[in-house]
């Protein structure tokens, strides 16, 4: 047991390092949940785009990193298309966006397992699989993992806690090594949907992740993506989104932060 050293605490804290604008803190796992069908891959490819370019994502400002996609329900005619839609939106070309180091790794019908339960020992391990993972970020420098999704990635069984935080903290040691940030995305449970929270069938991801974004339809907006958890800023509020043209953009732009003064994080 290792204590904080006390010079450290004694020194001026250094600015918060947002991967995404007051949601998505580096060096943390995210969460990002909705029904199928919903629009999560696309958000997230748009997401993974704007990074790598340095471009605003829904308005929203972006730390400008390397970013890799694990589209385990996309093939790669999918994901061509869907590219090609995201870059016409931005006015780039395909070769501007690949040489800038977007990787998307469309995975439909193969075993994306990344951790798994040992029965014997009932604890969760790591799988061949995500240790190819973590060697091609550090060979390629990438800061923002993106997995598309926990139901295709996740081996143990949900309703269990220690399950779950295995897997969560595997993600979190990731974002570490990586100095970035890992985004999970995830289906709400029936009951998650019902109520409007976007919750999975077990609180334990609720818990475990540091933030999460849920992509809904509104009673009174419409299609909005709402923060339902944030641990170091406030909760977005729900921002109005509608689909144009194979991308959704921002009915109107979330409000700007002034980042000179000192921001309350309660």
């Amino acid at each position: 047991l290792e204590g904080v050293d006390y010079d450290y605490m004694l020194a001026e804290p250094e600015p918060l390092d947002w991967a995404v604008q007051d949601i998505f803190l580096s060096e943390t796992v995210g969460l990002i949940s909705g029904n199928g069908g919903a629009g999560k891959s696309t958000l997230m490819m748009q997401l993974a785009t704007c990074a790598t370019l340095g471009l605003p994502w829904l308005g929203y400002a972006v730390k400008p990193v390397k970013a890799l996609m694990l589209a385990c329900e996309d093939d790669r005619r999918i994901v061509r298309l869907r590219q090609r839609w995201i870059n016409r939106a931005l006015d780039l070309d395909m070769a501007d966006v690949l040489d800038a180091g977007l990787d998307i790794i469309p995975r439909s019908g193969q075993d994306n397992t990344l951790m798994e339960l040992d029965r014997p020992s009932w604890r969760m391990k790591t799988t061949a699989l995500f240790e190819k993972l973590v060697l091609r970020c550090r060979r390629t420098g990438v800061q923002l993992v993106i997995i598309d999704t926990v139901a295709k990635t996740f081996g143990g069984r949900d309703i269990e806690a220690r399950h779950v935080t295995a897997f969560v903290d595997e993600m979190q040691r990731l974002a570490e090594m990586i100095r970035g940030i890992v985004l999970l995305t995830q289906h709400p449970s029936m009951s998650g949907r019902k109520s409007g929270t976007g919750e999975s069938g077990s609180v334990q991801w609720e818990s475990a992740v540091r933030s999460r974004l849920y992509v809904h339809k509104h009673q009174a907006l419409g299609l909005v993506l709402e923060g339902m958890k944030s641990n170091y800023a406030a909760k977005a509020p729900p921002l109005k989104i509608e689909w144009q043209r194979g991308v959704f953009v921002p009915v109107e732009a979330p409000a700007p932060r002034d980042y000179s003064q000192p921001q309350d994080y309660r």
